[in-house]
């Protein structure tokens, strides 16, 4: 029994911030700040407001880390299409250290990874995924009117991440024989199954472009 106490706990959690987290997002009025001039390039994105603090401080300790997905698109305006001359993409990561009860934050650029600090309060830690970043883009062209379209993707759980469920629950859903399951090996199943329908589906959308300008 005591090993499906927690998967118990982890499905009451689920259902609370299903309901708590779409009304929190509404209220928190995210945007995409995109600070850019001819005198400052390549842009200075920040996403600002996509993370309600009560229900994803919740997500987060209950051990589904939140991530954050924003790409930027340098395009050039024609006479009849506009052009994407350069794009970049990166991820601001947040999750919580059981151990040392602290929330870890992190930007991932491509296979690099940098650490954006570890924090006690989940207020700071949302204060560093806010935090202001200069993507690779390349140069506009000369003389042609160019633009910066910003898209970022809040997704508060995806199926990815529920290996770091698996390996918070692993004392405790794992096999107790070799070549037995647990018996809470099946409920263990229906939480990640349930986490992926109601927590993966709750993903929050924001687009911004900046103002078409010549370099």
């Amino acid at each position: 029994m005591r090993s499906i106490r927690p998967l118990v706990y982890l499905l009451v959690t689920l259902l609370l911030l299903v309901s708590s987290s779409v009304a929190a997002w509404a209220q928190g009025k995210p945007e995409i700040d995109i600070r850019i001039s001819q005198t400052v390039y390549p842009p200075v994105i920040a996403v600002r407001g996509v993370l309600a603090e009560k229900p994803f401080d919740e997500m987060v300790r209950s051990g589904f880390p939140a991530r954050l997905h924003v790409r930027a698109e340098l395009w050039s305006e024609g006479r009849w299409f506009d052009d994407v001359h350069s794009r970049a993409e990166w991820d601001v990561i947040v999750r919580y250290d059981v151990i040392d009860r602290s929330y870890e934050v992190v930007r991932r650029v491509g296979g690099a990874i940098t650490s954006l600090g570890s924090y006690t309060r989940f207020a700071d830690a949302r204060a560093a995924m806010e935090l202001a970043y200069a993507p690779g883009l390349s140069t506009p062209q000369r003389g042609k009117k160019s633009y910066v379209l910003v898209q970022a993707e809040l997704q508060s759980l995806q199926v990815s991440d529920l290996d770091e469920l698996d390996r918070w629950l692993r004392g405790e859903a794992a096999p107790a024989v070799q070549g037995k399951r647990s018996p809470a090996s099946a409920l263990t199943r229906g939480v990640r199954t349930l986490a992926s329908r109601l927590l993966g589906g709750e993903v929050r959308r924001l687009e911004a472009r900046s103002p078409s300008m010549v370099f």
